[in-house]
């Protein structure tokens, strides 16, 4: 019995899937803003994730809410573990002044801190004459 066709199959699944699951995760493809230095991210903290998509989306903990209901949502689970942080994370794209009101209405909470969710961006090559 030949088993190379059986494995020629098995193998290109395993991409399909190795590509795939990532996005199943992410919930919502937001860009983040870059930064040169930004802060290291503490090992030890389970932020409430709050994403504001580009699209106008909305999702809290991976679940997709009205923005009418943001601060209602992050209550009730600061309410449940007052200890945790939050953490924002808005589309670069996006306007400013609705990640500023975001950000203004989620400090209202009372939250322990809420942080700004950036990637690290590339150094310039300073060294073209």
């Amino acid at each position: 019995m030949n088993v190379t066709p059986l494995v020629d199959v098995v193998l290109v699944l395993l991409i399909i899937f190795m590509v795939i699951t990532p996005a199943l995760n992410d919930g919502e493809h937001v860009e983040v803003p870059e930064f040169l230095m930004p802060d290291p991210k503490p090992k030890d903290v389970d932020p409430i994730d709050v994403v504001l998509a580009k699209n106008g989306r909305v999702l809290v903990e991976d679940s997709a809410i009205e923005r009418g209901n943001l601060r209602a949502t992050v209550q009730a689970l600061h309410d449940a573990s007052p200890e945790r942080v939050l953490l924002l994370k808005a589309d670069a794209r996006l306007d400013y002044g609705q990640v500023r009101d975001a950000f203004s209405e989620l400090q209202d909470v009372g939250l322990k801190g809420v942080s700004l969710k950036v990637s690290q961006r590339k150094p310039e090559n300073s060294a073209a004459n």
